[in-house]
């Protein structure tokens, strides 16, 4: 009897928590953090470092990406984004590959990008004057 109480006290503190997390999946990137973006300013100017978001693709200096799908999870300091990719490089258009990419807003002209949270780099958004 008392372990059926400590079971079920057990049960509802860490099954609440995976209740709370909430994901929700897009077909698309949001409109949000669609452009260029480069790891700085003056990174704008050059197409090596530029990152280019739209609606079904993502472009890097390395790949070209199609959107699978893209889910959306409220964290603490707002939502992220996990884009499901199907890529390939400029060279090799026949050779596809899957990829995932963890995109987060800072602000309205800053984003956080890359493959894990560990690896994340902060982008600025690039004017469309340059």
């Amino acid at each position: 009897m008392r372990g059926t109480a400590i079971l079920t006290i057990l049960m509802a503190m860490f099954g609440s928590h995976a209740a709370v997390a909430d994901v929700k999946r897009h077909k698309s990137i949001p409109e949000s953090v669609w452009g260029s973006w480069a790891p700085s300013p003056e990174g704008c100017k050059t197409a090596k470092s530029v990152i280019v978001l739209s609606a079904k693709t993502y472009i890097s200096p390395d790949t070209n990406c199609t959107v699978a799908w893209v889910s959306k999870t409220a964290g603490p300091r707002g939502s992220f984004y996990s884009a499901h990719l199907l890529c390939s490089k400029p060279d090799e258009k026949a050779r596809n590959t899957q990829s995932n990419v963890i995109f987060m807003s800072k602000g309205e002209n800053q984003i956080s990008v890359g493959p894990m949270f560990d690896d994340l780099k902060d982008y600025q958004r690039c004017s469309t004057k340059e």
